[in-house]
This record gives C-alpha cells, structure tokens and sequence, in this order.
C-alpha cells in the first residue's frame, strides 16, 4: 500500500508528466520494466537474413524487339572534283585504231597535253559510285567523254562504262610511200564490268561491250569528198585476273609483289571488206616487284608482255616511255646539209604490209631509243629501277614541301623486243639510218641496235619530284652499246613509274 502511494505521489508530483496508464496500454505489458518519456520503438521491419523461394525469370531477348531499318534513299555526296593538264589515257583506250605506221604515238587521244575535268559521286556507305570527266584538246576538237557506274554493295562487283573518243591523226594508207592523209576518228565505247574478289589480294575482272570506230577523211578537195568513211564495229569480251599484295607509303614508292594477266577476245561484227577473218586475240602479263633496300629506298623489278593472234592483230610501237611529252615536231631537218632526222618517233621502219592489223598500241619503257625502234604483233619488255627519295631518306624529320619530299633519284635498265609472225622471228631489233638528202634515191643503213642477246638495252638516270602539283619525271639513257658512248636520248614525262 506504500509503494502505490509513493508511486501516486511521484507522478502527480511532476506538473507536465502524462500518465502511462491513460496514453500506453502497451505499458500493463509483462515486458515493460521501466517507464519512460519516449513512446516505444516500432518494431523491426528489416528483411536481412529472412530467406524467400526464388523463381527464375527469364529476360526477353533483345533481337525480338530489334528491328532492321531500310537504308532508303541512299544519301550522295561529292567525292572529289579535279581540273589540271593531263597527258595519259582513260584507262579505257589500251589499243587505238590502227594509223597505218604513222606517229609519233600518243595515247592520249593524240595530243601531249589536254585539259582534265574529272567528277565523282559516292553514297553514304559507298556502296554506289558515279563518275565522269571531259578531256579537252588544245586545238578544242580531240575531246573526250567519260561516264562511269559502279555498284559496290557486295563482294560481287558490276558497272557500267560510256567513252567517246575523238582523234585528228593522219593515217598512212601507201605504206611509207606517200604523205599519210588527214583523217579524223571516232571511237564509242559500251562497256560492261564484272568483277569479283576472292580476297583483299586477288580478284578476277570481266568486260563485255560492243565498239565503234569511224574514220573520216575531210573534205578539202573534190576527191576526198568522194572517199567514203570506214567504220567498223567490234565486240570486246576480256577477262583479267589481278594479284596485288602492295603497300605505298610515300609517292611513286610500292613494296610487295603485283602481277596480272589477262586475255582480250575481239571480233569484228560490222561487215568484212579488207581482212580475212572477224577474229583478233591478245594475250598478256605484267609482273612487277618492289623489293626494299633501306627505308623508302626500294628496287623495283617489271616484266611484261603481249602476244596478239588470229586474222586480225594489234601492233605494237617499241621504244620511248609512257607519259612522254613530245613538245616539238618530230621531224627536224638539218639546215646546213638537208639532212631529216626524227625526234621521238621514227617512219622508216615501217610494219608488216602483209599483216592486218586493227588497233595499235606502245610497248614501254625502253629509255635510250625512240618509238618505233622495233614493232610487231608481240613485245616483251623488262624494267630495272632503283628509287631513292633523296630527303625522305637522309632527314629525319617531316619535309613539309613536297618538291623536297618527293625528290627522287632513279638509275634504271631497260630491255625490249618486239617481233612479227612466229617465235622463230625472236630477234634483236635493228636502228635504220636513212639519208634524207636525196629523196629520189634514199640510202638506208641497219644496224643492230645495242642490247644484250635478243633484247634491245638502254641504261642511264633520272631525277622526280612534284612541280605545281604533278609528279614529272625527267630520265637521261644511253643505248648499251657501250660505256655512255653517244649523244644520250632524254625523256620528260608527267606520271609515277610502274
């Protein structure tokens, strides 16, 4: 009974307490020992430690969702524009109609120089490429038409090419005899492309298409009004099989080996007046291999070769280098003694008469001797460089100029033959010299042209670099006949080197 009162007293003893027994009545609990001001603690809610059943879920796959999105329309941009001077083919144009042994031989459409306008344009992935160029003649009628159409999409390749070309040439009808006529000539091409790579080295090209050649002859008098023009109409199917594991770190520079081979079939569909058959072959290769000496400093090695067969044929010019601009007329005469000398292409040796030839084309490089040393329905032709890019080598430092940077010092060794008929006829060519003084009564004198064993031989140097923008190349060469014996034959060309 005193402990209730003491208890009655303390609490009514304190002016702000609250009664436990009207607030708590968690307070009669048996586990409340002691009183407090503070209300009780909520109860634990925390599940660590508590095990639950898992089930396994699931997730969706994402590619159920996923959905392929059609690249459509494909998105064009441009991809490059050039304007300069040119003096080399399309790529297009390997053989030209054949001018009856006249030259010099130009293969871009008859002139050293021409004016370039190139354009392209490529998709967003770069699946789709077109492109097109006009090449524009000094004299402004050799001009040339390009458009090109290529489809990129997958491993199997295919497009499509248009090329008009137009010459003003003279053709030589009399076989050396009389002055070759004026003509004009007009080249179409229609040409498909197929082109397959079994991998990043090696793949196979197929070109199919019809061509028409046309030669005018110009109305300057009554009698030529008379002549009727020549057209003729083949149709190409080539196949070309490529191997190319090269690299090309700096300019005019490869290591690795490059070769290809490749077979041209044409056959004559428009109607046959003057051969015996519709049928020309062409076979041929080009190997080349760049081995390196000693940074950029490299040895490159070529052998190349064309054999043409069948009732019609393709002659090919030996001498002189691709690319070479031929600035002055090639004839020239002497004024004091009348004498005629030819700077870059030589008549008097005349091809074979007996032969049909169609198309005509430039075995090259042979340094030391003009075009046409020898000529014939077959060529082989093998090249020796060593090229050293004299700063790049020496400094160890970006050259920001690109005439030093691309200076290049060049000692090279040049074989070649060209024959007509058989293999039997595998000889060394011959140089004519002819005295001019008496036309009436012309001498010639022909002489085994220097060389080693079947092959005619030139040697010599040559010095590269990049002038305004093109790459020109300048080469001094000796016939190898003997020890720099001779006035030496010089070579200006524009152009990289095989």
């Amino acid at each position: 009974m005193k402990k209730v009162m003491d208890r009655d007293r303390i609490v009514r003893g304190r002016p702000n307490a609250v009664d436990a027994s009207d607030t708590d009545t968690s307070a009669n609990k048996s586990s409340d020992f002691f009183q407090s001001e503070f209300q009780n603690e909520k109860r634990d809610s925390t599940q660590l430690g508590k095990v639950f059943d898992a089930t396994e879920i699931t997730p969706e796959p994402i590619l159920r969702k996923a959905k392929v999105y059609e690249y459509r329309p494909p998105k064009f941009f441009n991809d490059y524009v050039v304007a300069g001077l040119n003096n080399t083919n399309f790529g297009v144009n390997r053989f030209q109609p054949y001018a009856g042994g006249a030259g010099p031989i130009d293969p871009a459409n008859g002139n050293d120089l021409n004016g370039l306008i190139r354009m392209g344009t490529v998709d967003l992935f770069e699946d789709y490429k077109i492109s097109g160029g006009i090449r524009l003649a000094p004299n402004l009628k050799d001009n040339d038409i390009l458009f090109q159409f290529n489809n990129l999409r997958k491993r199997f390749d295919w497009g499509f090419t248009y090329y008009r070309s137009n010459v003003e040439t003279f053709l030589d009808t009399t076989n050396g005899q009389q002055p070759a006529d004026f003509v004009r000539q007009h080249s179409n091409y229609y040409l498909a492309h197929l082109k397959y790579a079994f991998d990043r080295v090696r793949s196979v090209k197929v070109t199919v298409g019809p061509r028409f050649d046309r030669s005018i002859y110009p109305g300057f008098s009554t009698f030529d009004l008379k002549v009727p023009d020549v057209k003729k109409t083949y149709g190409q199917f080539s196949v070309e099989y490529v191997h190319d594991n090269t690299l090309n770190p700096t300019m005019n520079i490869w290591k690795g080996l490059r070769w290809k081979a490749y077979v041209d079939w044409f056959t004559q569909l428009s109607k046959i007046k003057s051969t015996e058959g519709k049928f020309l072959f062409n076979a041929g290769f080009d190997a080349r291999h760049y081995l390196p000496i000693y940074r950029n400093v490299i040895w490159a090695v070529r052998a190349a070769g064309d054999f043409s067969w069948g009732s019609q044929k393709v002659v090919y010019y030996l001498g002189g280098v691709d690319g070479w601009l031929k600035i002055r007329e090639n004839q020239k005469v002497d004024q004091n003694t009348g004498e005629v000398s030819y700077r870059y292409f030589d008549p008097s040796n005349q091809p074979d008469p007996d032969a049909d030839y169609a198309y005509q084309a430039l075995a090259v490089n042979l340094r030391g001797f003009k075009q046409n040393i020898a000529n014939g329905n077959n060529n082989v032709v093998i090249n020796s460089e060593i090229r050293m890019p004299v700063f790049s080598t020496l400094l160890n430092r970006p050259i920001n100029n690109a005439f030093i940077r691309n200076f290049q010092l060049v000692q090279f060794i040049d074989l070649g033959t060209a024959w007509n008929g058989g293999y039997d006829k595998f000889e060394r060519p011959s140089i004519r010299y002819q005295d001019g003084t008496d036309p009436n009564n012309p001498i010639t004198v022909r002489i085994k042209a220097g060389g080693i064993g079947p092959f005619a031989g030139g040697y010599g140097f040559g010095a590269r670099s990049t002038l305004l923008g093109y790459f020109v190349r300048f080469d001094v060469a000796w016939q190898m006949d003997g020890l720099f014996r001779g006035k030496p034959q010089t070579y200006l060309g524009l152009g990289v080197d095989f």
